[in-house]
């Protein structure tokens, strides 16, 4: 119980260490991404490519040149001096290949990178005098040229580098001069000899060209994605800028229709059609407010021509008693008081 408390604390210690370790990482790696690749505002989906080559090559070139210190020692040890010689000489290379990443040339810097590469295995490989079976070795290293096209170019650019170094190791192995072990060995051996380099190339060639073109179909199908939720967010962003406009202008229809106890109707046409049923529906409130104003109008004008019938019959009274009748004439009201009032006067005449 108590050993599997402290492996359990064990554990969760190194976890807090990888966490610890992989914080600094990341940080390390966006102070060089500062330094040596392209600005990270990207806006769409050719920009956020470029940024991830620029980044991508920065990286392969920090990792070139933490190559080229460590190797250092080994080159000294060996008996070709010129290793040395392309060892310090990449290292410039590389440095020149940040300016220009740096300044938005990814691809030329990528170009500069697998030209200079493959140069210095081409240089190491022809100073290598004379040739023995050992330094054949050297022509599967011709592979990393082909993986630094395939990741700083484009996909299809593996095929001409793959072409170019089988071809080199051709002229190689047919006219460089060679130890007598090796011409021996040629003699007897010469296509198992010369196809296996041959054939790690194209199989290297073959196998990155389907890695790195289905991840870049399947890439573009991902910013693609974006690019169009992105889109569909804008679209939703002005969805709802409009939506809050016309829920505005409604409200403050209505607050002035209150406010000023007036008829205001409003048109369909001037909203989105999802507002049309309540506008509708508002609309009717208004005619049916409008047609109560008008009963209320012609209530009062009833009151009114009431008042002054009123009026009117008890001065008739009044005159009827002191015989003394003074006529008098009503006047349309155009309400339901003028067949009463027609009445009255027709009643005077008589």
């Amino acid at each position: 119980m108590h050993d599997s408390t402290i492996s359990s604390d064990q554990k969760e210690h190194r976890e807090d260490q990888l966490v610890t370790e992989d914080v600094a990482l990341n940080k390390f790696l966006r102070w060089w991404y500062n330094f040596t690749a392209i600005s990270p505002h990207a806006t769409n989906t050719f920009e956020r490519e470029q940024l991830r080559k620029s980044r991508f090559l920065s990286a392969i070139v920090l990792s070139l040149l933490l190559v080229f210190l460590l190797f250092i020692p080994g080159c000294l040890a060996l008996p070709n001096k010129f290793v040395t010689v392309v060892d310090f000489g990449m290292m410039p290379i590389c440095i020149i290949s940040l300016f220009l990443n740096r300044a938005k040339k990814t691809m030329l810097a990528g170009l500069l990178l697998v030209i200079a590469f493959e140069a210095a295995l081409v240089m190491v490989v022809l100073t290598t005098q004379p040739l023995d079976e050992p330094s054949i070795q050297q022509y599967e290293l011709f592979v990393f040229g082909e993986l630094l096209a395939v990741s700083l170019l484009n996909a299809g650019s593996v095929f001409p580098v793959a072409i170019f170094n089988s071809l080199f190791i051709v002229l190689s192995l047919l006219y460089q001069p060679q130890t007598a072990i090796l011409a021996h060995d040629l003699q007897s051996q010469f296509w198992p000899l010369l196809l296996r380099p041959i054939g790690v190339q194209f199989l290297v060639a073959g196998v990155s060209y389907l890695w790195v073109s289905n991840a870049m179909r399947y890439m573009s199908l991902s910013f693609s994605a974006q690019e169009e939720a992105l889109k569909q967010k804008e679209l939703a962003e002005k969805d709802r800028q409009v939506l809050q406009q016309d829920i505005a202008r409604l409200t403050q229809t209505y607050a002035d229709a209150a406010n000023k106890k007036v008829v205001i109707t409003v048109p369909l046409h001037a909203y989105r059609q999802d507002f049309w049923s309540i506008i509708e529906t508002y609309n009717a409130l208004q005619l049916r407010l409008k047609h109560s104003q008008k009963n209320d109008q012609e209530l009062q004008k009833v009151q009114l021509e009431l008042d002054t019938l009123k009026n009117a019959i008890v001065q008739y009274s009044y005159g009827l008693n002191q015989r003394k009748i003074s006529p008098w004439q009503p006047v349309q009201t155009k309400t339901a008081l003028d067949p009463l009032l027609a009445a009255f006067r027709d009643h005077q005449r008589s």
